[in-house]
């Protein structure tokens, strides 16, 4: 909230004011648009341009140029109002304010332009049959592209430079989630010059009322049109591709016209909601209405699909053996239909998005709160956060990957590099569990040494070491399992190389020595860390039930509670899978039981062990003062600064 000179520096965007529980829903929601929205425009962009047949097509030019300027729209708005959301982060530069208010409002100029040559087409298509492939050229529509581009980002040029140059003394909130000219321009200090106001107003109605007018008027040509000459088949057709374009120019004039043709007189809370309507909402819509409900574009996946199966049964024939040895894996993943993968990547990617963020917030609020960085619990806590971190980004993003592409080769190196990583993340997992559980043994059984022997430094020495010893634990095993012989199948029955199905595939004989270094390692690692992990909760709750009064006992309990029921959600199923290793359990059985340690308890862990917490949620709060009173402090001095700049004027 700078003030240089009695000018006004900086800008709060309010955004939406609501509490926390709407925040994360409104959050969550919007982050899944964006996804989805990116996700089908992207999918249309390339499908028109890997398809010769669609990529000779007006409409199909116009509609993967349409896709790309939504992509563009949405990323002009939507990552700014989620960072904002999720941080609290209202500050935005003057600069960048109004370098976003002329990015939005030239995209949607251009937006109206595009939907105008949209229009266009379909009247040449329709009311002018013979005509139309000698006028509706693939140049011509990329000259009408161009044009549309270029006109929409000179449209806006010149209001958004002459509001600009106007002086801006304060108050500098934005009663929105981003620069638009009407709670912009409601901050400009009197008296506003007429120049910037009437050049908004004659663009608005200039761009916006004129491109409606030639929409509705080409529409209204063409349905005459079908009324008259078509037959009753081809009618009930075009009335069908006229109907969605209608519905898409409604989506976007209907709320766009309400806002800026009279700017700044609508109440704030329905300019936000209409404001996202046509920013979020209707980029995710479009999509869905104009192409993937249509024959031409199933028909383009359907040869897309095609001619990927062959490309890839050709490289993999290729390139999967060489001197008898494979040399490329295939992950087969999961073995359901469109419609189930769909789901699956949804609920995964929002998943993992959800268990980053709560992984994330508790390394920073130990880092940035000097109490919980000093405390031994705490110490480990933000570490093993940071483990669950590798750990998701060590699995998940290639599953989701391979669930959108279809995307299943892994090279040789690659397959046996995930391998170690992830074993080597899981049996620091184990041996981070068991260095907690120390902690906790320590602190209830011995609690007049534990602060001599839980210094900060031991803490660090501990967390060091669990980091040490489960990356040097499985060298051995899998650079002897590397050097075994895969003469084929090369088929993995999972979604990651794990060692079972790896091992299923080695050509026999196998030696002696790969399955016992394996067998060694997991027993070792994951049987012995479980083993200590059990004795020393017995030990504290034998410590519990024979020393401490009932209100310690419950308390104490309760801690206890949730690192056993973390200890049960990781060893449970690790266990179940690498006690018996080489395929002996069902593949789906071995696939579920992966998903639930490798995504479901990294999501879980945070939400156990930290934030029903009541030192996190005092930590938060002590977060929130600091950052209110930065922000009041902020505030005083650049408000003195503000009045001791008018003075001097």
């Amino acid at each position: 909230m700078q003030f240089t000179n009695g000018t006004v520096q900086e800008f709060i965007l309010l955004g939406f004011e609501v509490g926390q529980l709407q925040r994360l829903l409104i959050l969550t929601f919007f982050s899944l648009l964006y996804m989805l929205a990116m996700a089908q425009n992207i999918t249309i962009i390339t499908l028109v341009v890997l398809d010769t047949h669609l990529a000779r097509l007006p409409m199909y030019i116009l509609l993967s140029n349409f896709s790309w300027l939504e992509i563009c729209y949405v990323n002009t708005t939507m990552p700014r109002m989620l960072l904002d959301l999720a941080l609290s982060n209202k500050i935005i530069s003057f600069s960048s304010c109004f370098l976003q208010y002329y990015i939005f409002g030239s995209l949607g100029s251009t937006e109206c332009f595009f939907l105008s040559s949209m229009a266009l087409d379909r009247y040449l298509a329709i009311c002018h049959p013979l005509r139309y492939p000698q006028i509706m050229s693939p140049n011509f529509c990329y000259i009408l592209i161009t044009a549309s581009w270029v006109l929409g980002f000179l449209a806006t040029m010149v209001p958004v430079t002459l509001i600009s140059q106007m002086s801006f003394c304060g108050p500098n909130v934005i009663d929105h989630f981003l620069c638009d000219p009407g709670p912009v321009l409601a901050l400009a200090c009197p008296p506003i010059p007429k120049a910037p106001i009437i050049s908004q107003i004659f663009m608005d109605v200039v761009v916006v009322l004129g491109n409606i007018v030639f929409v509705v008027l080409s529409c209204g040509s063409v349905i005459v049109t079908l009324m008259k000459n078509s037959s009753k088949g081809n009618r009930v057709k075009s009335f069908s591709t006229i109907s969605f374009h209608l519905l898409v120019v409604t989506l976007f004039y209907g709320p766009l016209a309400g806002i800026y043709v009279k700017p700044g007189e609508a109440d704030p809370n329905i300019t936000k909601i209409v404001t996202l309507c046509y920013t979020a909402i209707t980029p995710f819509l479009n999509p869905m209405i104009y192409c993937l409900r249509n024959d031409q574009i199933k028909e383009a996946l359907f040869r897309l699909r095609k001619r990927k199966a062959v490309f890839l049964k050709s490289k993999i024939d290729s390139m999967q053996f060489t001197n008898g040895t494979v040399q490329v894996f295939i992950l087969l993943g999961f073995e359901v239909g469109q419609l189930q993968r769909l789901l699956i990547l949804i609920f995964f990617t929002l998943l993992y998005m959800l268990a980053m963020a709560q992984n994330i917030t508790i390394i920073t609020l130990v880092v940035l709160d000097t109490h919980l960085a000093r405390l031994p619990m705490y110490i480990f806590l933000s570490n093993f956060s940071w483990l669950e971190i590798c750990y998701l980004n060590t699995n998940i993003p290639r599953m989701l990957l391979d669930l959108a592409l279809s995307n299943k080769i892994i090279s040789f190196s690659s397959c046996f590099l995930q391998f170690y990583i992830f074993c080597s993340l899981c049996s620091t997992e184990c041996f981070f569990l068991s260095s907690m559980a120390l902690d906790r043994y320590l602190a209830i059984c011995h609690p007049l040494r534990y602060s001599q022997i839980m210094s900060p430094s031991f803490c660090y020495v501990l967390v060091t070491a669990s980091w040490v010893i489960g990356f040097l634990s499985y060298i051995v095993p899998i650079a002897l399992t590397s050097k075994l012989s895969f003469c084929g199948p090369n088929v993995i029955d999972h979604f990651l190389c794990d060692h079972g199905p790896i091992m299923a595939l080695a050509c026999p004989p196998i030696p002696e020595a790969v399955i016992i270094s394996q067998i060694f390692v997991d027993v070792a690692v994951i049987l012995g860390n479980l083993v200590f992990a059990v004795l020393s909760y017995v030990s504290v709750i034998v410590t519990l039930l024979k020393n401490s009064s009932k209100g310690n006992r419950v308390k104490s309990f309760s801690t206890i509670s949730f690192h056993l029921l973390v200890v049960t959600l990781y060893y449970a199923p690790a266990a179940g899978i690498y006690i018996r290793p080489g395929g002996e359990t069902d593949s789906n059985v071995t696939k579920m039981a992966t998903l639930l340690y490798t995504a479901i308890t990294p999501f879980l862990n945070p939400m156990i062990y930290c934030l029903r917490n009541d030192q996190m949620k005092e930590a938060l709060l002590r977060q929130w003062r600091r950052k209110a009173v930065f922000l009041k402090s902020k505030s005083k001095i650049d408000s003195v600064k503000m009045r001791k700049g008018i003075g001097n004027i």
